[in-house]
């Protein structure tokens, strides 16, 4: 049998050590590691080089201050120099799933450099309803901000495809919207990444910046509770 490509000769991170094996790739796939060298298309020297399993980054922001088809193409390069293989993007959209995921999506499958995933914001009762619209195209994990309600509910969501136009929103997120997030997404058999921060908490930390004309990243860390 003859294989796509064989990496020679590196050291090959495991997660019981290193060991100094030949990688075996087909159809885009790591299937084997061995000490022969079997017959390939491409053998690539690694001769003193380490190879790792590409590491995942969980949790990365774009497409809200630049549309996603210019933020997928620089982000997911950035994430492929330093070794990202897969990247999963905290979506935040202000209108129904129904109505502006599949334009993201489309955006989205055109752009990136590496593989990515995404995590849906939730934000309303409505987009609740419309979990399993997610799941159906592909989204099954979930993101709740519990620092976003009452006086500072303002967030940026992402913006359209093409677009230049910054998405500036006011958001509410209930105790409501959340145990019915969890508990939708539990019947999805989906995770739920949660934002941990109380708003009424935060809400009294901005003001007492404020109250001491305080600005800044510093500002905003002391207002946090820690």
């Amino acid at each position: 049998m003859t294989y796509d490509a064989v990496i020679i000769d590196s050291h090959v991170i495991l997660p019981q050590g290193m060991v100094d094996k030949n990688i075996i790739i087909d159809e885009g796939k790591i299937v084997g590691l061995t000490h022969d060298t079997p017959a390939c298309d491409n053998k690539i020297n690694g001769n003193g080089l380490i190879s790792v399993p590409g590491p995942i980054d969980t949790h990365v922001h774009y497409g809200v201050y630049s549309p996603i088809n210019e933020a997928a193409k620089t982000e997911s390069h950035a994430a492929a120099i330093g070794g990202i293989t897969t990247m999963m993007r905290m979506l935040r959209l202000g209108d129904p799933f129904t109505k502006s995921l599949q334009a993201q999506l489309d955006a989205a499958s055109k752009y990136h450099y590496v593989d990515y995933a995404i995590h849906a914001s939730i934000f309303t009762k409505n987009q609740i309803n419309e979990m399993n619209y997610c799941v159906d195209k592909g989204i099954t994990s979930f993101k709740i901000y519990m620092n976003l309600g009452g006086e500072i509910g303002h967030v940026y969501m992402d913006m359209p495809p093409d677009s230049s136009d910054l998405v500036a929103a006011e958001v509410d997120v209930t105790d409501e919207i959340v145990e019915q997030t969890v508990k939708t997404a539990a019947s999805l058999g989906c995770p739920v990444l949660v934002h941990a921060e109380d708003y009424e908490s935060c809400g009294c930390g901005i003001k007492t910046a404020k109250e001491k004309n305080q600005d800044g990243l510093h500002a905003w860390s002391e207002s946090r509770s820690t």
